[in-house]
């Protein structure tokens, strides 16, 4: 009987969720033959060249139209149904009809700048709610340069979903999840499809991703299978909400209805026990903080504040930059600072609901008029901007360099060679894992030299060193991380105890924030516990915990805490062993 129970299980499983994607092929063969680089790049050559960092940037800050935002998602949203297993034949409604549409404006978009983006559908069969014939649509915009052949990637899924999986006659809009990074992606091909790249870029549009990344796996299994370089892939999911839900996907917003604005996450992978958060997709999140601040906030009315976020996504969901992540591919996740759902389609939150939609009529008497935007097209566009100005500058920037580094006491000698040594213009990043920053604490400049030097560094603590080639005012992708750890330095706390607590991260925080607690083997410790006061002593938590060998990791919310500086203590048997501070900034 178990035997049958099983095989049945499996067999309703398949009807809902496919397994390995095959048949995966390009529709149009000039669309393959670009990511390979074989191609003239004369003949993709605009008129007039816009190709200048500072007429990108300025190009597109400008050109973000919220009322192509909004025509774009009235458009979508009258689709009625986006579930991956909808129809494909109408021309009115369901995910054969979106599709369609979206290819349709990628032609649209390429007809107004001189034919310059080459459409196609990746096509790709696996079973998935019914459907086993899928359809990725995407447009490219091919480099000026191909004797570098890395491509850059821009994705947003297209699909969504009621609370069933499957529910294909539900109404689901999906304005905020996935409408918003639909239409940003859209808006991305439709203004950048102006200006002129060394690198070409790949503007993606999938589909499957609510029951299980399908689409996004096709795509990134396609491109691996054909050796295609990428620098960077910018995944674009739930990306224009500013309202906070009741079941909100941790790390994330602090209640139901708070408002935020100004603020964006970025989710990106590094290995689980590594307190110091190095990556080369931490590395490309730094990049774009390091851009926000200084070359897009200086230009915006509202600035926006980068939250890199310590996880790969939010606990317990997924995204589709895992999949490119997987492969070896440089990946990030830009997502809303706050989110209206958990994804399970639990009222009173929106998210995967009939009600992810537009916004509301708040006026009385009913007038139709949308009043309140769920989706807000102010945040929408800046997030768009933040987006297309970071995949500019790496689409004309030079590649990453591979320094050499040396120390002699508190000194790091830097040393350019080789390729490298060509700039004579460098950038390094600097953090100290002191201040549990995942930001770059300070980033300095060298100019006219291949050989340079970062002193004063701490003796204390360690610290950690990047280094970015510039060309022509632009950044590359910083290198890997160089960790000065100075010699002869041995924690009480680990010659006593046998334990050291590392600073939290992220600091400052909102919502929560993480304390690692590293113990050596045969550690005993008997009762523990976190302890939290405030400037003044005064106990505001204690939080007992219990500490194994190795790595231990310790979530604290800041519920009970208002802004302002505290100081969190590792307390062992009534004893004191480790002390931090961390600050809550909301």
């Amino acid at each position: 009987m178990k035997k049958l129970l099983s095989v049945i299980l499996f067999l309703l499983a398949s009807q809902i969720y496919g397994f390995a994607q095959t048949n995966i092929t390009m529709s149009n063969p000039a669309a393959l033959n670009i990511l390979l680089g074989i191609y003239n790049p004369a003949n993709f050559t605009p008129a007039n060249i816009l190709n200048h960092p500072d007429s990108i940037l300025n190009g597109i800050v400008n050109r973000v139209s919220k009322d192509s935002l909004w025509s774009y998602l009235v458009k979508i949203d009258s689709y009625h149904n986006r579930n991956t297993g909808s129809d494909t034949v109408s021309q009115t409604h369901g995910i054969g009809a979106v599709r369609r549409w979206i290819y349709g404006k990628y032609n649209e978009f390429s007809t107004q700048c001189e034919n310059r983006l080459v459409t196609s559908y990746l096509d790709f069969d696996v079973s998935v709610c019914g459907q086993t014939h899928h359809r990725n649509v995407l447009a490219l915009l091919p480099g000026l340069d191909t004797t570098n052949k890395e491509i850059l990637v821009v994705e947003g899924h297209y699909d969504t979903r009621c609370q069933g999986v499957c529910d294909t006659a539900c109404y689901s809009p999906g304005m905020e999840d996935n409408g918003s990074g639909t239409v940003l992606v859209m808006e991305l091909a439709r203004i950048m499809s102006r200006y002129s790249f060394n690198h070409t870029i790949l503007f993606a549009s999938v589909t499957g991703e609510d029951q299980g990344l399908y689409g996004a796996t096709a795509l990134s299994s396609y491109l691996y299978s054909k050796n295609i370089k990428i620098r960077s892939v910018f995944n674009n999911d739930v990306i224009g909400g500013v309202i906070c839900g009741q079941t909100s996907s941790a790390p994330s917003c602090p209640g139901l209805d708070a408002i935020d604005s100004t603020h964006v996450r970025i989710f990106s992978y590094s290995q689980s026990n590594d307190t110091a958060w190095k990556s080369p997709h931490k590395q490309l999140a730094r990049y774009i903080q390091l851009h926000q601040v200084e070359r897009i906030n200086p230009l915006l009315t509202t600035p926006m504040t980068v939250d890199i976020i310590m996880y790969e996504d939010r606990v317990g969901r997924s995204g589709d930059h895992i999949p490119f992540r997987q492969k070896g591919y440089t990946a990030i996740r830009f997502t809303s600072k706050n989110e209206h759902g958990n994804g399970s389609g639990t009222p009173p939150d929106r998210q995967h609901t009939s009600d992810d939609i537009l916004g509301m009529d708040v006026s009385s008497p009913a007038d139709g008029i949308i009043d309140s935007f769920f989706v807000n097209p102010n945040y929408l566009r800046r997030n768009i901007i933040m987006n297309g100005v970071n995949l500019g500058c790496l689409a004309i920037a030079p590649p990453a360099p591979t320094p050499l580094f040396s120390f002699s006491g508190d000194t790091v000698h830097i040393e350019m060679k080789n390729a490298d040594s060509v700039y004579r213009h460098y950038r390094v990043g600097i953090r100290s894992q002191h201040t549990g920053s995942l930001n770059f604490d300070t980033v300095l400049t060298f100019t006219n030299t291949t050989k340079f030097f970062v002193s004063g560094l701490s003796m204390t603590n360690t610290t950690f060193l990047s280094v970015a080639n510039v060309q022509n005012t632009v950044e590359s992708l910083f290198s890997e991380e160089y960790t000065f750890q100075p010699l002869g330095i041995v924690s009480n706390a680990i010659m006593n105890w046998g334990i050291v607590m590392h600073q939290n991260t992220p600091n400052p925080f909102a919502g929560q924030t993480e304390i690692v607690i590293e113990a050596a083997d045969n550690t005993l410790m008997k009762d523990v516990a976190l302890c939290i006061t405030d400037i003044m002593g005064r106990k505001i938590k204690h939080i007992p915990i219990e500490i194994q060998s190795g790595i231990n990791r310790f979530i604290v919310t800041d519920e009970g805490l208002s802004n302002g500086i505290y100081v969190y203590s590792l307390q062992a048997a009534g004893k004191r062993i480790s002390v931090g501070k961390m600050t809550v900034c909301r």
